[in-house]
């Protein structure tokens, strides 16, 4: 098991908590913005060590309302919006800057992350490297009514009565009320996973947990924060349905990269690439460059005033 590194630091009148896996001091940083909001990865950093290598010095911050953040803080602090969390990641780009004396970091965003991280990369470009979206969202209405229609359309083609009957009881999809969208959700998820062998599905799930256990910093406490998830999140749930990158101006400061899954049900791909085809870029670039770390960045220190833009499906 490679070195890790756990603390607690005070930003924005709470404690937050860092997984950190460091690498050589001039190894690029990346900050590793979970999804939900709530869903904290902090437990399946070690996967990702092993498959970085030295790549990157990474670290994962689980979030206000997440994970050890979340049992740290117990009833205080809780999520109340975006604009929080975006000051909530600002104290944590300073901390990490300061900490391993960087000026900028690889911004790294997984779903709700990828909200997250998009707007910071806007908002403060001088703090970053480069930004990578995994499972990028753009718009949540556009997702769902993307998702529904795909969903409808696979259980068609497998003749399955009980899921048309139960997408049909939905009505109109994705609704306006939002609190009547956050009780459906939960149904066209379920359907959703009977098309899908990802990791979260039918005996995927044994799997998945296995993993989790399997992490040097798990504790049995971090299972009581995945059951709080939505109930501590409601606020920024609420608030992410009307999020939309697509009315933002597209013009990013540093180069974007996005890697899709060919066939994610939840962030639809063709909703991401359509976006992506808009960014603002002078040049495009290979997803990673191959070679060691230490030419990744000197490749992104030359291309500091050349924003680039690439894609991997």
């Amino acid at each position: 098991m490679n070195q890790f590194e756990e603390e607690y630091i005070l930003v924005n009148g709470i404690e937050h908590f860092l997984l950190h896996y460091p690498k050589t001091s001039d190894t690029p940083v990346l900050l590793y913005l979970h999804g939900g909001p709530g869903s904290f990865e902090s437990l399946f950093a070690y996967e990702l060590d092993k498959a970085w290598g030295d790549l990157f010095t990474h670290v994962h911050w689980d979030q206000r309302g997440a994970g050890k953040t979340l049992r740290r803080n117990k009833k205080t602090g809780m999520p109340e919006n975006v604009d929080q969390m975006l000051e909530d990641l600002h104290g944590i780009v300073k901390h990490l800057q300061q900490k391993y004396r960087v000026e900028k970091l690889v911004i790294l965003g997984h779903s709700w992350g990828s909200l997250l991280g998009s707007l910071y990369v806007l908002q403060h470009p001088e703090n970053v490297l480069a930004y990578i979206g995994i499972g990028q969202v753009i718009s949540i209405m556009e997702n769902e009514r993307t998702a529904y229609q795909e969903v409808s359309e696979l259980a068609r083609k497998a003749g399955n009565k009980k899921h048309i009957q139960a997408l049909e009881r939905m009505g109109d999809y994705p609704p306006d009320n939002p609190e009547l969208l956050l009780k459906q959700l939960p149904k066209l998820r379920k359907i959703q996973e009977a098309y899908d062998n990802g990791p979260v599905s039918g005996s995927g799930i044994g799997e998945l947990f296995k993993t989790l256990r399997r992490s040097p910093s798990f504790q049995w406490g971090d299972l009581v924060s995945f059951m709080r998830i939505m109930k501590v999140n409601h606020p920024l749930h609420l608030q992410m349905l009307s999020f939309n990158l697509g009315e933002i101006l597209p013009h990013y400061e540093v180069p974007v990269h996005y890697i899709l899954g060919e066939n994610d049900n939840i962030t639809p791909t063709a909703l991401s690439k359509a976006y992506f085809d808009t960014i603002d870029a002078l040049t495009a670039q290979p997803f990673l460059p191959m070679g060691r770390s230490r030419q990744f960045y000197a490749d992104y220190e030359s291309q500091s005033s050349t924003p680039s833009a690439d894609a991997v499906i």
